[in-house]
Protein backbone atom coordinates (compact mmCIF):
# COMPACT_ATOMS: atom_id res chain seq x y z
CA UNK A 1 0.00 0.00 0.00
CA UNK A 2 1.31 3.46 -0.91
CA UNK A 3 2.23 5.83 1.91
CA UNK A 4 -0.03 8.76 2.65
CA UNK A 5 0.99 11.83 0.59
CA UNK A 6 1.74 13.73 3.81
CA UNK A 7 4.50 11.19 4.52
CA UNK A 8 6.20 11.57 1.15
CA UNK A 9 9.98 11.69 1.61
CA UNK A 10 9.66 11.09 5.37
CA UNK A 11 11.00 8.09 7.26
CA UNK A 12 9.39 6.98 10.49
CA UNK A 13 12.07 5.64 12.81
CA UNK A 14 10.92 4.42 16.24
CA UNK A 15 7.97 6.86 16.02
CA UNK A 16 10.35 9.65 15.03
CA UNK A 17 9.71 11.64 11.85
CA UNK A 18 12.91 11.96 9.82
CA UNK A 19 12.99 14.04 6.64
CA UNK A 20 14.78 12.46 3.70
CA UNK A 21 17.33 14.50 1.76
CA UNK A 22 14.89 15.02 -1.10
CA UNK A 23 12.04 16.27 1.12
CA UNK A 24 10.91 19.66 -0.14
CA UNK A 25 11.76 21.39 3.17
CA UNK A 26 15.30 19.99 3.18
CA UNK A 27 15.77 20.96 -0.46
CA UNK A 28 14.53 24.47 0.28
CA UNK A 29 16.84 24.81 3.29
CA UNK A 30 19.79 23.70 1.18
CA UNK A 31 19.00 26.37 -1.37
CA UNK A 32 18.63 29.18 1.17
CA UNK A 33 21.10 28.33 3.95
CA UNK A 34 24.86 27.81 4.11
CA UNK A 35 25.79 24.19 3.43
CA UNK A 36 27.02 22.14 6.43
CA UNK A 37 30.79 21.81 6.19
CA UNK A 38 31.78 18.68 8.14
CA UNK A 39 29.69 15.87 6.60
CA UNK A 40 26.53 17.15 8.31
CA UNK A 41 24.38 16.91 5.21
CA UNK A 42 22.31 13.82 6.08
CA UNK A 43 21.43 11.35 8.85
CA UNK A 44 24.23 8.80 9.25
CA UNK A 45 23.34 5.17 9.87
CA UNK A 46 25.36 4.60 13.06
CA UNK A 47 22.82 6.70 14.96
CA UNK A 48 20.30 3.92 14.39
CA UNK A 49 22.63 1.39 16.04
CA UNK A 50 22.77 3.55 19.18
CA UNK A 51 18.98 3.94 19.15
CA UNK A 52 18.60 0.17 19.04
CA UNK A 53 21.07 -0.27 21.90
CA UNK A 54 19.26 2.30 24.04
CA UNK A 55 15.89 0.67 23.44
CA UNK A 56 17.38 -2.52 24.88
CA UNK A 57 19.30 -0.64 27.61
CA UNK A 58 17.16 2.43 28.32
CA UNK A 59 18.43 5.34 30.39
CA UNK A 60 16.47 6.57 33.37
CA UNK A 61 13.66 8.91 32.33
CA UNK A 62 14.73 12.55 32.36
CA UNK A 63 18.45 11.78 32.19
CA UNK A 64 20.90 14.42 31.02
CA UNK A 65 22.44 13.33 27.71
CA UNK A 66 25.05 14.90 25.45
CA UNK A 67 25.38 13.98 21.78
CA UNK A 68 28.73 14.95 20.25
CA UNK A 69 29.12 15.46 16.52
CA UNK A 70 25.34 15.58 16.37
CA UNK A 71 24.81 16.65 12.76
CA UNK A 72 21.05 16.81 12.18
CA UNK A 73 20.54 15.68 15.78
CA UNK A 74 18.22 12.75 15.10
CA UNK A 75 19.76 10.73 17.93
CA UNK A 76 19.31 13.67 20.32
CA UNK A 77 15.68 14.07 19.28
CA UNK A 78 15.09 10.34 19.72
CA UNK A 79 16.43 10.49 23.30
CA UNK A 80 14.28 13.50 24.14
CA UNK A 81 11.15 11.96 22.67
CA UNK A 82 11.56 8.35 23.79
CA UNK A 83 13.09 8.84 27.25
CA UNK A 84 12.14 12.41 28.17
CA UNK A 85 15.86 13.14 28.29
CA UNK A 86 17.34 16.60 28.74
CA UNK A 87 19.64 16.64 25.73
CA UNK A 88 22.48 18.88 24.62
CA UNK A 89 23.51 18.41 20.97
CA UNK A 90 27.07 19.47 20.18
CA UNK A 91 28.66 20.02 16.77
CA UNK A 92 31.63 21.99 15.49
CA UNK A 93 29.59 23.12 12.47
CA UNK A 94 26.92 25.70 13.28
CA UNK A 95 25.31 25.13 9.90
CA UNK A 96 23.83 21.79 10.96
CA UNK A 97 21.59 23.31 13.61
CA UNK A 98 18.80 24.59 11.33
CA UNK A 99 18.28 20.97 10.26
CA UNK A 100 18.27 19.86 13.89
CA UNK A 101 15.81 22.62 14.81
CA UNK A 102 13.49 21.64 11.95
CA UNK A 103 13.41 18.02 13.10
CA UNK A 104 12.98 18.99 16.76
CA UNK A 105 9.99 21.16 15.84
CA UNK A 106 8.54 18.41 13.65
CA UNK A 107 8.83 15.92 16.52
CA UNK A 108 7.70 18.39 19.21
CA UNK A 109 10.76 18.25 21.44
CA UNK A 110 13.25 20.81 22.71
CA UNK A 111 17.01 20.31 22.32
CA UNK A 112 19.81 22.47 23.71
CA UNK A 113 22.58 23.07 21.18
CA UNK A 114 26.22 24.05 21.46
CA UNK A 115 28.84 24.85 18.84
CA UNK A 116 32.13 23.30 19.97
CA UNK A 117 34.97 21.02 18.98
CA UNK A 118 35.21 17.80 20.97
CA UNK A 119 38.21 19.01 22.97
CA UNK A 120 36.48 22.30 23.77
CA UNK A 121 33.86 20.69 25.98
CA UNK A 122 34.51 21.71 29.57
CA UNK A 123 34.09 19.97 32.92
CA UNK A 124 30.95 22.05 33.40
CA UNK A 125 29.56 20.82 30.07
CA UNK A 126 30.08 17.17 31.02
CA UNK A 127 29.33 17.17 34.75
CA UNK A 128 26.04 15.44 35.61
CA UNK A 129 25.57 13.87 32.19
CA UNK A 130 24.35 10.27 32.29
CA UNK A 131 25.18 9.49 28.67
CA UNK A 132 27.54 10.85 26.04
CA UNK A 133 26.72 9.58 22.55
CA UNK A 134 28.20 9.89 19.08
CA UNK A 135 27.51 8.14 15.79
CA UNK A 136 29.79 8.16 12.73
CA UNK A 137 32.13 10.74 14.25
CA UNK A 138 35.56 9.07 14.01
CA UNK A 139 36.12 9.02 10.25
CA UNK A 140 39.55 10.76 10.05
CA UNK A 141 42.79 9.90 11.83
CA UNK A 142 43.04 13.50 13.06
CA UNK A 143 39.81 13.00 15.04
CA UNK A 144 41.21 10.20 17.22
CA UNK A 145 43.15 12.49 19.58
CA UNK A 146 40.35 15.05 20.24
CA UNK A 147 37.78 12.27 20.64
CA UNK A 148 40.00 10.45 23.10
CA UNK A 149 40.42 13.77 24.95
CA UNK A 150 36.68 14.33 25.37
CA UNK A 151 36.15 10.69 26.38
CA UNK A 152 38.91 11.07 29.00
CA UNK A 153 37.22 14.22 30.31
CA UNK A 154 33.85 12.45 30.41
CA UNK A 155 35.34 9.58 32.39
CA UNK A 156 36.92 12.07 34.81
CA UNK A 157 33.52 13.76 35.26
CA UNK A 158 31.89 10.35 35.83
CA UNK A 159 29.55 10.53 32.85
CA UNK A 160 27.63 7.29 33.36
CA UNK A 161 28.03 5.67 29.93
CA UNK A 162 29.80 6.74 26.76
CA UNK A 163 28.71 5.16 23.46
CA UNK A 164 30.43 5.78 20.11
CA UNK A 165 29.11 3.94 17.03
CA UNK A 166 30.87 3.39 13.72
CA UNK A 167 30.74 1.07 10.69
CA UNK A 168 34.24 -0.09 11.65
CA UNK A 169 36.67 2.40 10.12
CA UNK A 170 40.40 2.33 10.89
CA UNK A 171 40.41 5.61 12.92
CA UNK A 172 37.54 4.31 15.05
CA UNK A 173 39.49 1.11 15.77
CA UNK A 174 42.50 3.21 16.84
CA UNK A 175 40.25 5.10 19.25
CA UNK A 176 38.68 1.88 20.51
CA UNK A 177 42.08 0.30 21.16
CA UNK A 178 43.17 3.23 23.34
CA UNK A 179 39.88 3.20 25.23
CA UNK A 180 40.03 -0.56 25.79
CA UNK A 181 43.54 -0.20 27.20
CA UNK A 182 42.86 2.76 29.49
CA UNK A 183 39.14 2.63 30.33
CA UNK A 184 38.26 -1.06 30.10
CA UNK A 185 35.95 -0.24 27.18
CA UNK A 186 33.81 -2.81 25.39
CA UNK A 187 33.72 -3.12 21.61
CA UNK A 188 30.51 -4.77 20.46
CA UNK A 189 29.33 -5.88 17.05
CA UNK A 190 25.80 -4.53 16.66
CA UNK A 191 23.08 -4.82 14.05
CA UNK A 192 19.54 -3.57 13.62
CA UNK A 193 16.69 -4.12 11.18
CA UNK A 194 15.09 -0.70 11.74
CA UNK A 195 14.64 1.48 9.77
CA UNK A 196 16.56 -0.93 7.53
CA UNK A 197 19.12 -3.67 8.00
CA UNK A 198 22.45 -2.29 9.14
CA UNK A 199 25.45 -3.26 11.22
CA UNK A 200 28.53 -1.77 12.79
CA UNK A 201 30.34 -1.54 16.10
CA UNK A 202 29.64 0.12 19.43
CA UNK A 203 32.42 1.38 21.67
CA UNK A 204 30.97 1.44 25.19
CA UNK A 205 32.63 2.86 28.29
CA UNK A 206 31.05 2.77 31.73
CA UNK A 207 32.57 5.30 34.11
Amino acid sequence: MDAHPALKDIRIVHDLLVLKKNHKLIRRMKRLLPEPEIHGYQVWESSFLIMDYLLKNPPKKGSKITEIGCGWGILSIFCAQKFGARVTAVDADKHVFPYLDAHATLNEVSINTKVALYQELTKKDLKGQKLMLGGDICFWDKLVKPLYSVIESAVDQKVGTIIIADPGRSPFHKLAKRCQKNFNAELLDWSTDHPKSGSGELLIIHS
